[in-house]
């Protein structure tokens, strides 16, 4: 019969474990066992949450999800935003994917296309900095985006992979600002505008900085790590947070769309 491994969280491991003891960490999602001197701990490959068949169909009018503050983005050392866009050829420039803090690039975290595809996040005062893709993704064409901070650099990976960019702004601070992660709106800016055109999907934020190979997991097999991802919207005929209680709320007349085919 299969034995059940008994469970704790990082904080509450044994005092005094003997060799070869081993749990399941709830908080971590590792499994630990104890080699004599040290908790080794082993990470799962990630999650895979089965087929989607919706997506978020937002107008570019008055369309946009809204969330409740994501406070692990304040004061932050490390974050990614994963997610599946499909930007009509018609849709305004900027458009904004993700915005989150205040509507002015020092004190948010902004992820958007323009004449380029933006990702930049503030430093307060009047500065911030970013990353820019020269390219575009307005080409009424799914494409997968992530967006990925580590306290050093600013990282955008495009259908699975890191295409050619520079870097904009100024230098990248080590944390993003403490209110980086109020107000965080999908589909427009903090205040509404840059409204997207075009169909969003799977809308993923982690608390920590995904590798390249778990970027290139998520864009060939929808398999996120799950110890560090902490909020994901499928849009699976609702705005809710499949992983984390952060529920959306949509705004204006966005369609929960089951009749636009996906690749993934």
């Amino acid at each position: 019969m299969p034995t059940t491994i008994p469970t704790v969280t990082s904080s509450t491991r044994p005092g005094s474990p003997s060799a070869g003891d081993a749990y399941f960490e709830t908080d971590t999602k590792n499994y630990i066992i104890y080699d004599g001197a040290n908790w080794r701990a082993y990470g799962n490959d990630g999650v895979n949450y089965g087929a989607n068949d919706y997506s978020a169909a937002l107008d570019g009018t008055d369309d946009r999800v809204e969330l409740g503050n994501i406070t692990s983005l304040n004061s932050t050392s490390a974050f990614s935003i994963s997610l599946w866009v499909k930007l009509s050829l018609s849709a305004a420039s900027p458009s904004y994917f993700y915005q989150s803090g205040s509507d002015t690039f020092a004190n948010t975290i902004s992820f958007y296309q323009s004449s380029a595809l933006d990702f930049l996040i503030g430093k307060g005062g009047s500065t911030y900095a970013g990353a820019r893709y020269s390219g575009s993704v307005k080409d009424n064409t799914w494409h997968h985006l992530a967006a990925v901070y580590n306290g050093s650099t600013l990282t955008i990976y495009l259908d699975g992979s890191v295409p050619t960019q520079s870097a904009i702004g100024t230098s990248v601070p080590s944390t993003t600002v403490s209110t980086a992660g109020n107000n965080p709106h999908i589909g427009s800016k903090t205040d509404g505008t840059s409204e997207f055109t075009g169909n969003i999907d799977d809308f993923a934020i982690f608390n920590a900085a995904l590798t390249a190979t778990e970027v290139s997991n998520i864009y060939n097999s929808a398999t996120y790590r799950e110890n560090k991802l902490q909020h994901l919207y499928r849009f699976e005929n609702n705005y809710n947070d499949t992983v984390g209680s952060n529920n959306g709320t949509a705004q204006g007349d966005p369609v929960l769309d089951n009749t636009t085919a996906r690749p993934y």
